[in-house]
């Protein structure tokens, strides 16, 4: 049965491994030795070095909090929010792509609950709900389209930049770009 205090230690362990050596680093024997806990405890909290990984990206990575963080914050104006969101989820994608590049080849175990495997999404999908319930967006505005629209093209950025070193978008877009092309600006009546 997987304990809080067993589970913090591992976690731990993989990100101080994950910093100092890489993903390679991380195998589910050199966590357990690195925890000072049993290899059994390493499966037993995460299922797998899969597992192990995603709860690294979820609840040890400063740049998914500071997503979250920016996905969340007051704003007093909607295009420089949206191109603050827009770069921290580039950066974000930036460091965890390498993490899970691994694992998008072998095929994955189902798992209950998707959405809790990717809290930005889910975050920023809440508040562009919430802006469209405010009237800060038009009616026809899809606040989860929205959402995935923005993310993807920050991790295609992401990707392309990783592996070109440079991209056909920049983390500069103007925040007026999205406005439009998400749809969020609210039609003035015609009278």
């Amino acid at each position: 049965m997987p304990r809080p205090r067993v589970r913090n230690q591992i976690i731990v362990a993989a990100r101080s491994l994950l910093d100092s050596g890489g993903i390679k680093a991380i195998t589910t024997k050199a966590v357990a030795q690195h925890a000072g806990v049993t290899e059994a405890s390493v499966f037993n909290n995460f299922g797998d070095k899969s597992g192990l990984i995603q709860a690294i990206v979820r609840e040890a990575m400063p740049e998914q909090k500071a997503l979250v963080e920016c996905i969340e914050s007051d704003f007093d104006d909607l295009e420089h929010w949206l191109e603050e969101v827009f770069r921290h989820s580039i950066i974000y994608f930036r460091t965890i792509l390498p993490m899970t590049a691994p694992f998008l080849s072998s095929p994955q175990k189902k798992h209950d609950n998707p959405q809790g495997f990717y809290p930005p999404r889910l975050a920023l999908f809440h508040r562009f709900k919430t802006l469209k319930s405010e009237g800060q967006t038009s009616d026809r505005f899809n606040p989860k389209l929205a959402a995935m629209m923005m993310m993807g093209a920050a991790m295609h950025t992401a990707t392309t930049q990783l592996t070109l070193g440079s991209s056909d978008f920049d983390e500069s877009v103007a925040g007026s770009e999205f406005i439009h092309t998400l749809g969020m600006t609210v039609e003035e009546e015609e009278y």
